[in-house]
């Protein structure tokens, strides 16, 4: 009778322990560091931009002056907005804008970045 008692014991530990191991994994689980991040550009003035990130074109801003862009190591970056208003031309005058800034990004995170801009005049 001490036998199947025991065997009982054995098998209720068995039991217990493989829950335990499947529950929570074997090493108190997996941790994750991302060596990117990801930059969220806004531009603040009328009209779409080319957004250049260290002197390379990243991409054009959508309608509300946004681009997005993913995988970004993190880093000191620096940013250019460079674009026109189409809607200001005006007696042959395209209204072009374009601002810089300087700013560091994180990994593992969303970092967003401003970029004022300013007017200046093309003339044909």
């Amino acid at each position: 009778m001490n036998t199947k008692i025991i065997k009982k014991i054995i098998l209720i530990l068995v039991v217990v322990t493989l829950l335990t191991i499947g529950l929570t994994g074997c090493g108190g689980g997996i941790i994750i560091i991302s060596t990117t991040g990801t930059v969220v550009v806004t531009v603040n003035g009328p009209g779409r931009y080319d957004i250049y990130m260290d002197g390379v074109l990243q991409g054009k801003t959508d309608a509300y002056g946004r681009l997005t862009i993913t995988n970004v190591p993190g880093g000191n970056y620096y940013f250019e907005a460079d674009g026109y208003d189409d809607a200001w031309w005006y007696w042959g005058n395209w209204y072009y804008y374009y601002g810089d800034t300087n700013q560091t990004t994180y990994n593992g995170r969303t970092n967003y970045v401003t970029i004022p801009v300013s007017p200046y005049y093309y003339y044909y």
